[in-house]
């Protein structure tokens, strides 16, 4: 029996690089990630002689995106080491293993996912914006005529 946690933020690293695969519901998008918590004294973090964060725990995890546009830009953009944050339902699971023994299992559906700023620079590429509507372009062809007068 299949359970799910749903919009979960998360943040974390890539440990692979997406892979695309096709599967029976359509294409989709998988990696692995590490999430990582840093040891913290008095609300402050914990460094080392090189003043880099401590860690206190680690786990990995599987992340998969369904939703097609945000699959494709994940797969053209995300890469193992990458540091981002995200939103996904967490889901429960069990499979049979090749011992038929069943074991748990748990993914991550990501819903979005951006990169981490706290961890350095991005360059965004946006889209060109529409051009502007005057409100003379908003209103009806009779508004108009009487604005002209």
């Amino acid at each position: 029996m299949a359970t799910t946690k749903e919009n979960i933020p998360l943040k974390g690293r890539p440990v692979t690089d997406p892979e695309r695969l096709e599967h029976e519901n359509g294409p989709k998008i998988r990696f692995r990630f590490v999430e990582e918590d840093y040891k913290r004294e008095n609300g402050q973090l914990v460094r080392d002689e090189n003043g880099h964060p401590i860690v206190s725990h680690i786990a990995f995890h599987d992340a998969v995106v369904w939703h097609e546009p945000l699959a494709e830009r994940i797969a053209s953009t995300l890469r193992s080491g990458d540091a981002f944050v995200a939103t996904g339902d967490l889901k429960f699971s069990t499979y049979e293993d090749k011992d038929g023994n069943t074991r748990p299992s748990h993914e991550f559906a990501l819903r979005a996912i951006g990169p981490d700023l706290a961890s350095g620079r991005v360059v965004i590429d946006r889209a060109p914006k529409a051009a502007t509507v005057t409100a003379e372009q908003q209103l009806a062809p009779e508004q108009t005529r009487h604005l002209a007068r």
